[in-house]
């Protein structure tokens, strides 16, 4: 799928808007990945201490393709209005594309982070999944002490569904419960 297939309504937010993979940030990308603090790096499994350029920019080639492939997930840049800076990324996971069922992950950049950005993101990537993809099933999975994802969901209207005890490691190998928010439309 192309980005511009989308809606420009449903990508578009006063602050910021959301973009498809784009390789000219992957520079951009590698500085916001390498500011991570430990509040990153304790949820996101996928993010070591340091990521190189090339590491994150063969990332950004595989999410475009994804993305114009309509395989694995459709990843959005966060980009800033003003400032045009990378914000972060919000990501439809493609479950099961014949329900249609997605799951929503993300990560926002340190500096951004604790300004409302992530659930007005989270808010157009369920409008995205829900209007133009028809999805019928939306969820997000967050661990249990993951409060900062879990307030996003309930800011977003999603209604915590099951609770999978004992689900996850954290990267500290710390064992921790998977809660699954699902979105009520």
């Amino acid at each position: 799928m192309h980005i511009d297939e989308i809606p420009a309504y449903l990508l578009q937010h006063d602050r910021f808007y959301l973009t498809a993979p784009d390789l000219s940030r992957s520079e951009e990308m590698q500085l916001k990945l390498n500011g991570f603090t430990s509040i990153h790096h304790e949820f996101l499994l996928w993010s070591p201490n340091f990521h190189s350029f090339s590491s994150v920019r063969d990332n950004m080639l595989d999410a475009a393709d994804n993305f114009l492939n309509d395989r694995v997930e459709y990843k959005f840049l966060i980009i800033e209005r003003t400032s045009d800076e990378l914000l972060g990324c919000i990501s439809l996971f493609i479950r099961n594309s014949a329900i249609p069922y997605f799951e929503i992950g993300y990560w926002l950049a340190t500096d951004a982070m604790g300004k409302g950005i992530m659930s007005e993101a989270c808010k157009l990537a369920t409008k995205i999944a829900s209007e133009f993809f028809n999805a019928i099933r939306i969820e997000i999975r967050t661990a249990r002490r993951n409060v900062r994802s879990q307030s996003v969901a309930l800011k977003c209207g999603f209604k915590l569904e099951a609770i999978l005890a004992s689900d996850r490691l954290d990267s500290t190998g710390v064992i921790d419960d998977t809660f699954i928010y699902r979105y009520n439309s």
